[in-house]
């Protein structure tokens, strides 16, 4: 017979390794996504395309001062 202390414990470390494995994924493809959006505005900037929203900037840094 199985001891249900034993049992129980395995099915916490199963439950652990698959919660790793998830949240790996999850990195990885946010690193994925990341990464594309930094390759599509180092496109824009090497075409000369990428535009500053000045307003929107200089909005955000004064609200950081704040």
């Amino acid at each position: 017979m199985i001891n249900p202390v034993k049992q129980g414990y395995l099915s916490s470390i199963a439950a652990v390794d698959t919660n790793k494995s998830d949240k790996k994924i999850k990195l990885d493809n946010t690193q994925k996504t990341e990464n594309e959006k930094v390759a599509k505005i180092a496109e824009q900037i090497k075409n000369g395309e990428y535009k500053i929203d000045l307003k929107a900037t200089a909005s955000a840094i004064a609200d950081s001062l704040i």
